[in-house]
């Protein structure tokens, strides 16, 4: 059997669809958060777009049902039916299948903050001769401060086009395609405002050559674009940064997820990625839970909502694989599955009915990436609104053997993108730290906080406006915290990221005026603010450097960070190594 090959969500997603005749209904709130694709369209079979880590040494036969793209040797990525999901894992040389998770989007005075001005000003570098990748929401390629150095668009999202070698999908634009009719457009601005950040005629690269890939956000189509990047800079013979302002936390937070090895795969002299550490510092995602042998431990999680309405909600979770823990689910009335125990031959995956909704928890053998467990629940609630107010959902779970004096559990909680408010853990189990997950958690990417350099400005109105949730000159509370879940340090670096001014994009639709500042620039916070500045500065430093690979650039970088009040080459959850005074480097 290959289903002991397929990532837990996968495992549960595919056995429900085969347990239940084929059924679409059941695939349509999970949709939103995996590569689920053509959910809705009867005519076409049901498919998920995936990653497929390979033994790099053999090469599987595909055959007819996957279709597999170019790029990449240890991590692949495709698309194929979700009824052929075990017969690919199946494949020789296939370790394991992931679906893709959907990942979500995470210069005037903040520049000088950070010595830019002073850095470019002394040493003469503009990031000439460097390409800067910005795997985003697109790119308006007829802003000005991109004038004559967009070099190439690739839309992920276009139906129609013939894609490119690294996937058959999407279209992609280069010369006078784009121009003011391209068809690509930046409807969400997220993107256009961190190029300019990074590279456009007012950011910290002005020189630099810019290639925009318009991601759905599947993680698998990230890779593609990474790949995409790094292949246009071979073509053209420059060294290149990739900007990645996005994350999730359907991952084991310890650098050993697909995306994670597949940077580690890409990266290299002239080859850099710099990743968001994320916007959950704020957020009660994250729950840790010491489980004694024989013990019980639980922790209570409350659904998100969308029009008023409990929706579906993961929990994702990891302990060491020497120990071993039974999962059970408890719902907001006191109806409980079972314990579910590992299961290492045969299906993980079971379903259990409840008055309150529908749970499915997976609980496979130690994962081939790290030899952690791994178990996932999905919690689908239907009973009223009114019933699940009462009460939260909750999670149980026994120490079955355990070896030391408890087994440490850790548990993210994930809901769609739309909910509102997101799914929360509470209780005493809530744990604010190792909230860096993917792509920021891979080891030679370049991970980067928030900080605030700017709390007031004036609007497009003449309106002074102020962000009174921010303390200037400090960590943005938003930034997420490390480190990883193996202790390893994360993020490694802060910028600003609060408050950032930078390019508009023309198409963006539904901007509060409060946050534009005139018809060309915008305001935005986040550590996807933070992430551009010092892919800028990584373009600068390879204009002079252009073999230096990612080690020697983050060293570059931490000489020359610090906290505030802190002594030099001090690591903070919160803050990574500092934050990075440019004027010294």
């Amino acid at each position: 059997m290959g289903i002991e090959k397929l990532a837990p969500p996968l495992a549960a997603a595919y056995e429900r669809y085969m347990t239940e005749g084929r059924r679409r209904a059941p695939l349509r709130r999970p949709a939103g958060i995996m590569g689920l694709v053509s959910v809705e369209q009867r005519a076409k079979p049901v498919r998920v777009v995936v990653s497929i880590e390979c033994d790099p040494d053999v090469r599987p036969e595909w055959g007819d049902e996957a279709q597999v793209n170019e790029g990449g040797r240890r991590i692949r990525t495709a698309i194929v039916p979700l009824d052929a999901v075990e017969r690919l894992a199946e494949q020789p040389g296939v370790r394991r299948v992931v679906p893709a998770a959907q990942l979500r989007p995470c210069i005037d005075l903040a520049q000088g903050k950070v010595g830019v001005p002073a850095f470019r000003n002394r040493t003469g570098r503009t990031g000439r001769d460097v390409l800067v990748g910005v795997v985003d929401t697109g790119i308006d390629p007829t802003h000005p401060v991109f004038d004559g150095r967009l070099v190439r668009i690739w839309d992920q999202t276009l139906l129609g086009g013939s894609g490119v070698p690294e996937g058959p999908y999407g279209a992609e634009f280069t010369g006078a395609a784009l121009g003011g009719g391209s068809l690509s457009r930046d409807t969400n601005g997220h993107g256009t405002h961190v190029a300019g950040t990074a590279a456009g005629t007012e950011g910290v690269a002005p020189d630099a050559r810019i290639v925009a890939v318009k991601t759905d956000f599947q993680d698998a189509h990230i890779i593609d674009g990474i790949q995409y990047v790094f292949r246009l800079a071979g073509e053209l013979n420059l060294p290149a940064v990739v900007n990645l302002s996005l994350g999730g936390h359907f991952d084991p937070h310890d650098g050993t997820d697909v995306m994670s090895l597949a940077i580690e795969e890409e990266s290299g002299p002239g080859r850099i990625v710099c990743c968001a550490a994320g916007n959950e510092g704020d957020d009660d995602i994250h729950a840790r839970m010491k489980v004694p042998d024989g013990g019980l431990r639980s922790v209570p999680c409350h659904a998100g909502r969308i029009d008023d309405t409990p929706d579906l909600f993961w929990l994702n979770g990891w302990y060491p694989g020497a120990d071993r823990l039974d999962v059970a689910v408890v719902s907001p009335s006191g109806e409980s599955t079972p314990f579910r125990p590992v299961t290492t031959t045969g299906s993980p995956v079971r379903t259990f009915e409840l008055d309150d909704g529908t749970v499915q928890i997976v609980t496979p053998g130690p994962d081939p990436a790290n030899g952690d467990h791994n178990f996932f629940v999905a919690v689908e609630p239907t009973a009223p609104a009114s019933v699940l107010a009462l009460s939260a959902w909750r999670l149980v779970l026994r120490g079955a053997s355990v070896t030391g004096e408890s087994c440490t559990a850790d548990v993210w909680i994930l809901g769609r993108a739309e909910a509102m408010p997101q799914p929360q853990f509470s209780g005493p189990s809530v744990h604010d730290a190792f909230k860096v997950g993917s792509p920021g958690a891979a080891t030679s990417a370049i991970t980067v906080a928030a900080s605030t350099t700017r709390t007031e400005w004036r609007d497009i109105d003449g309106v002074t406006r102020e962000a009174t949730w921010l303390a200037p000159n400090d960590i943005a509370s938003f930034s997420s915290e490390g480190p990883r879940r193996d202790e390893a340090s994360k993020p490694d670096l802060t910028a600003p990221g609060a408050m950032i001014v930078s390019a508009l994009s023309r198409d963006a639709v539904d901007l509060r005026r409060a946050f534009m500042i005139d018809n060309r620039h915008v305001a935005f916070q986040g550590t996807s603010m933070a992430c551009p500045f010092i892919a800028g500065l990584t373009a600068l430093l390879l204009q002079d450097d252009p073999g230096a690979d990612p080690a020697k650039v983050l060293a570059a970088l931490t000489a020359v960070a610090a906290i505030p009040g802190r002594d030099a080459g001090a690591f903070d959850p919160k803050w990574g190594h500092g934050l990075v005074d440019a004027n010294r480097l």
